[in-house]
C-alpha cells in the first residue's frame, strides 16, 4: 500500500471507526489502577496499566486499551490470583483445620487444637495467610498438670513420679493405702484428667471399728459397744444349735470374719420331729373337752383342758 493510500485509510479509520471513551478504566477488585485518570474522555488507543492488589500475583503486565469507545483488556487472560501460603506447620500433639478458604492461599485462616489431656501455650490460636506468609508462630500443646498429692493421715500414696512433691501429667495414676488398723473412705486411686484436676478427692484413712456382732440364734460372750480391728470376739449358740464354722470371729475391714452363724444341730431337730412332736399333737387331741358353735353352725370357740 502506497503512503498516500495508507494516509487516507487512518483517516477514513478515525473517522468512521475510532471513537473515544468517556469514562476512566474501570476500577476492579483484585487490581489497582496506575497513574492519575482525571479527565473524563480518553483518546481512542490509550492504554491504562494495573498492579496487583497486596496478597495477590500474576504473571506479566495487565493492560487496559480505549478501543471504540470501550476500555478493553489487551491480555484477557491474565489476572490477579491470590498468593499461595506454604505449608502451615504441624504442632505435636495437637491439629488444625481451615476455618476460613478453601486451601493455603492469601485471606486463608487455619485453626489449631490440642490433643485430650494437652492444653495450648499462649492465646493465639490460629495463623492467617496474610501478604508476607503466616501470621503468629506455629502454637505449642504441652501436657497437662495437675497439682501434688499430700499422704492422707495414716495412709500412703504409690505412684510413678519421681519426687514425692512434683506435679503429675495428664493420665498418670495415684494409688492410696492405709497403715494397719486403718481402711480406706473413698476411692482406691485417683488419675490427673484432662482437665488438669485429679479425677476426686484424695480419700482419707478412717479407724476400723465394728459393733457387737448380731447373732441368729446365738449371742456374744462378754459383749462391749465397739471393737478395734484384729479384736476376736467368742459367741455360744442357743440350745439346738451348733457354730457354723467356729465359734469365734475377728473385726476386719469388711466387719466380722467369718460371719458368726448358729445353725440347727440335725439330731436334736431329728429328736423334736419323731418324737416329742407326735406325743404333744396326741394330748391335744385326747383333751380337747368341749366345742362351742353359734346359732349358724359356725365354730365359734374351741375350748381345751389340757390335763
Amino acid at each position: 500500500m502506497r503512503f498516500p493510500a495508507k494516509i487516507v485509510w487512518l483517516v477514513l479509520w478515525t473517522v468512521c471507526v475510532a471513537e473515544d471513551c468517556k469514562e476512566p478504566p474501570p476500577r476492579k477488585e483484585t487490581e489497582i489502577l496506575s497513574g492519575s485518570w482525571t479527565e473524563q474522555t480518553y483518546q481512542e488507543g490509550t492504554q491504562a496499566t494495573y498492579k496487583c492488589r497486596p496478597g495477590y500475583r500474576t504473571l506479566g503486565s495487565i493492560v487496559m486499551m480505549c478501543r471504540g469507545g470501550k476500555w478493553v483488556s489487551l491480555h484477557p487472560s491474565r489476572i490477579c490470583r491470590k498468593k499461595p501460603c506454604a505449608h502451615p506447620g504441624d504442632t505435636p500433639f495437637g491439629s488444625f483445620h481451615l476455618a476460613e478458604g478453601t486451601q493455603f492461599e492469601y485471606g486463608a485462616k487455619v485453626v489449631y487444637t490440642c490433643d485430650e489431656g494437652y492444653q495450648m501455650v499462649g492465646e493465639m490460636n490460629f495463623r492467617e495467610c496474610d501478604t508476607n506468609g503466616w501470621t503468629n508462630d506455629i502454637p505449642i500443646c504441652e501436657v497437662v498438670k495437675c497439682l501434688p498429692v499430700t499422704e492422707p493421715e495414716n495412709g500412703k500414696i504409690f505412684s510413678d513420679a519421681l519426687e514425692p512433691d512434683q506435679e503429675y501429667t495428664y493420665g498418670q495414676v495415684v494409688q492410696f493405702e492405709c497403715n494397719s488398723g486403718y481402711m480406706l473412705d473413698g476411692p482406691k486411686q485417683i488419675h490427673c484428667s484432662a482437665g488438669g484436676v485429679w479425677s476426686a478427692e484424695t480419700p482419707k484413712c478412717v479407724e476400723i471399728f465394728c459393733k457387737t456382732p448380731v447373732i441368729l440364734n446365738g449371742q456374744a460372750v462378754l459383749p462391749k459397744a465397739t471393737y478395734k480391728a484384729n479384736e476376736r470376739v467368742q459367741y455360744r449358740c442357743a440350745a439346738g444349735f451348733e457354730y457354723g464354722q467356729r465359734g469365734d470371729t475377728i473385726c476386719t475391714k469388711s466387719g466380722w470374719t467369718p460371719a458368726p452363724t448358729c445353725i440347727g444341730n440335725v439330731t436334736f431337730l431329728l429328736y423334736l420331729l419323731l418324737y416329742i412332736l407326735p406325743v404333744a399333737l396326741t394330748q391335744i387331741l385326747l383333751t380337747i373337752k368341749q366345742f362351742i358353735f353359734s346359732e349358724n353352725g359356725v365354730l365359734m370357740f374351741i375350748y381345751c383342758c389340757l390335763v
